[in-house]
């Protein structure tokens, strides 16, 4: 009877599990279009970082900016196949600047003390953070766009503290003879890009979960 028991549980098995079938053959990608190389000659990368906790105030909202990102545009024909290599040195982040938070205004627009500011470049480049003394750029790239004409999405590879990870950014492009520019406002939480927001005190103080990425190109032809 164990025996006749036994068969008929491995019979039933058998039905319930069909036999595998071979996944299809992936389809060939298409070969990319020759891309023209634009040099990025200009750029600017702001991060609108808040407070957040039961003791927020006494910390700040944190407006971070640089103007060191450097790399490549890949225009290619028709236009949503064109894609970007930036990379970003993290120490020339500056903790809010006197003139951008100036201009900034709003919450952002009393000045921060030195020692504050210090304190927070000093946290955000650290081990628990961005980790620049083992990595010490950021890196976007992008291989093409989605959209219409003006108004684009791109799949960027953003590659921080040792991992990557994919966003979609929104971009207004605009080219006018040999200059390209584009324009990219957008929010994202911390683990989109495999970071945990700082805090102190057991999470008394600490930095939101969302921040604020606004990033400007210009480009030239041939530059």
């Amino acid at each position: 009877m164990r025996k006749f028991l036994w068969t008929a549980l491995l019979l039933l098995v058998g039905c319930a599990a069909p036999p595998r079938e071979e996944a299809p053959p992936a389809a060939p990608r298409r070969p990319a279009a020759p891309a023209e190389t634009w040099s990025v000659v200009g750029s600017s990368l702001t991060l609108r970082v808040y407070r957040d906790g039961p003791m927020q105030k006494l910390g700040h909202n944190h407006l971070i900016t640089s103007d060191r990102l450097v790399g490549v545009v890949l225009l290619r024909q028709p236009l949503v196949e064109s894609g970007f290599e930036l990379s970003l040195p993290l120490e020339s982040f500056v903790i809010d600047d006197a003139a951008a938070r100036s201009r900034a205004g709003g919450e952002f627009a009393a000045p921060v003390p030195q020692k504050d500011r210090d304190a927070t470049w000093h946290n955000m480049l650290g081990e628990k953070l961005l980790n620049a003394a083992q990595h010490p750029e950021m890196r976007l790239a992008a291989e093409a766009l989605s959209g219409e004409t003006g108004h684009y999405q791109a799949r960027v590879h953003v590659s921080v503290a040792g991992s990557e990870h994919v966003v979609i950014a929104p971009f207004t492009v605009t080219i006018e003879g040999d200059q390209l520019k584009a324009h990219s406002s957008f929010r994202l939480n911390h683990a989109d890009v495999g970071l945990v927001p700082f805090t102190v005190a057991l999470g008394a103080l600490k930095v939101r979960d969302d921040f604020e990425v606004d990033l400007t190109l210009d480009a030239r032809r041939g530059s």
